[in-house]
């Protein structure tokens, strides 16, 4: 029999009960001599056994008893509970015991054997268990009633010092410090930054040498401590420290904080910022007001290489240009409508022919079904042999599918020639129209809605518009072809009834995708 002996401390703190590590080690080394036992393996970690999956060196060992094939292995502790404080360690343990991968446990005052009542084992297993829950508890018990109390049970704060009474008092080299930061802030001209800088030139530091930054800074502001309230999970309590600032002092410094984190700056609205683009550079371009009346857009040389930000466009010529972009995509409404009816009464014709066919359709496939069901009939009935019949359902088969194919897509375009499509459609071509009206009577924010509607972005070179990128559909619809189908409609000599019908069709079989922008 060999032996495992697993030592364990329950904290990481190399400063405390670093003792306890090395007289569990001596102790059951002396065990073992007095029992003749040999030791093959010391694990010996500092490590708190309350969670699981905590204890890298307790994962090996189990490990190392897991993949044990040759040997009888046992293990000693000075307790049970330096083996485990939880649940599912405890069980590991104790089925590993049962199965006899472990045949006994041996701590300083008894054994623990496979065979023995595991209701034993179960109940000390347990009472480590709780003796963890207990001191939880207990510890939260006694952090509540020391706050209570007025004292402070953390580490002190920046500026107090832990007295080892259990107390805190003033650290009179740092305390002058943190007043100052609450008399500078309370003025409302400094930063935190500034406050920062001012007091690390005047020698305000870490015990290393380094500098308080800002973020440490604002968390000093913002903390009741140093006025003698205490803050615990959203709770105040009243200390019994010497406060190193006033409620007053404090209460002026919250205020300040919180006109600040309420101001905003305040912005200018200009129209059109963020809708064009330098075509020289790419940067977007920026407006200013000068004298407090007259708007002027130019390019913000962000890129420090262009010399458009030199070139300052008055607003109303920025109108004016953007103004002239709904020609590109304004057909005009008489047109529109002609189009319209024109494939509005297209429509009914192709829904009758689409109508007819799915009839025509269904009819086929009902019989196609009847006669797969009639030849299943004569197979059953010893009609056909089973070669003639699964010659005769694979051709069926094969029908119906593409019966059933030729159905859906007679569906699909049922469900594409209707008049929910049609006006959507329309509403495509009459919003440039709509728009281009209410662009040039309304002001600000409607303007920029518009532009946005109808543009990804529009590049300008020397106060003109020098090239444009429309959404979809009305992409589409700027370029030239599509628009020339529509003038072609007024042409003498042209069917008008056929060619308005397909002047839409042209277009919505072009770009359906883009209806569901405007639906």
């Amino acid at each position: 029999m060999k032996y495992i002996l697993y030592c364990r401390k329950s904290s990481e703190d190399k400063g405390k009960q670093v003792l306890s590590l090395e007289s569990q080690v001596t102790e059951m080394k002396k065990l073992a001599v007095h029992l003749g036992l040999a030791i093959i393996q010391i694990y010996t970690e500092s490590k708190s056994a309350k969670k699981p999956d905590n204890r890298p060196l307790f994962s090996q060992m189990i490990k190392q008893i897991q993949q044990n094939k040759n040997e009888e292995l046992g293990i000693l502790c000075w307790k049970i509970d330096r083996l485990s404080r939880n649940p599912i360690d405890s069980a590991t343990i104790q089925w590993l015991l049962q199965q006899g991968n472990i045949k006994i446990i041996q701590t300083i005052d008894r054994q623990y054997l496979p065979s023995d009542n595991v209701v034993l084992f179960s109940v000390e297993s347990g009472m480590a268990n709780q003796y963890i829950l207990d001191l939880s508890k207990n510890v939260r018990r006694g952090i509540l009633t020391k706050l209570e109390k007025g004292g402070w049970p953390n580490l002190a704060p920046l500026g107090y010092l832990n007295d080892g009474k259990g107390g805190i008092v003033q650290d009179k080299e740092r305390a002058k410090y943190i007043k100052k930061i609450f008399e500078l802030y309370k003025e409302g001209n400094k930063s935190v930054r500034e406050i920062s800088d001012i007091l690390f030139e005047q020698g305000f530091r870490s015990r290393a040498g380094n500098k308080y930054h800002k973020s440490k800074i604002h968390k000093i502001l913002y903390d009741s401590f140093y006025c003698g309230i205490m803050t615990k999970d959203d709770k105040k309590y009243l200390g019994n420290h010497e406060p190193i600032i006033t409620k007053e002092l404090f209460d002026k410094v919250q205020q300040v904080l919180n006109k600040k984190a309420n101001t905003k700056k305040q912005k200018i609205y200009f129209t059109y910022r963020g809708v064009l683009k330098c075509d020289t550079c790419g940067c977007v371009l920026t407006a200013t007001k000068k004298k407090g009346k007259h708007t002027y857009y130019y390019c913000t040389n962000g890129k420090g290489k262009c010399d458009e930000h030199k070139v300052y466009s008055k607003e109303d010529d920025v109108k004016n240009e953007l103004a002239t972009v709904f020609d590109k995509v304004v057909v005009e409404e008489k047109l529109i409508e002609m189009c319209y009816q024109a494939k509005k009464a297209r429509l009914g014709e192709i829904d009758g022919y689409l109508t007819q066919a799915t009839d025509n359709l269904n009819g086929t496939l009902k019989k196609a079904q009847d006669r797969k069901n009639k030849l299943l009939d004569l197979y059953l009935d010893g009609n056909l042999t089973k070669e003639v019949y699964d010659q005769k359902i694979i051709a069926l088969d094969n029908e119906i599918v593409q019966l059933t194919k030729d159905l859906d897509e007679l569906k699909h375009k049922k469900s594409l020639n209707n008049e929910t499509t049609l006006e959507r459609i329309k509403s495509v071509f009459l919003f440039p129209i709509k728009a281009k009206k209410e662009f040039e009577t309304t002001k600000n924010v409607k303007q920029e809605k518009i532009v946005k509607k109808l543009l990804w972005n529009a590049t300008m070179r020397n106060k003109k518009i020098a090239s444009l990128s429309f959404k979809e559909p009305y992409n589409l619809l700027s370029k030239y072809k599509i628009k020339a189908i529509f003038y072609r409609c007024g042409e003498r000599g042209r069917s008008p009834k056929a060619t308005y019908s397909n002047a839409l069709t042209s277009f919505a079989s072009r770009k359906p995708s883009g209806f569901r922008e405007l639906s």
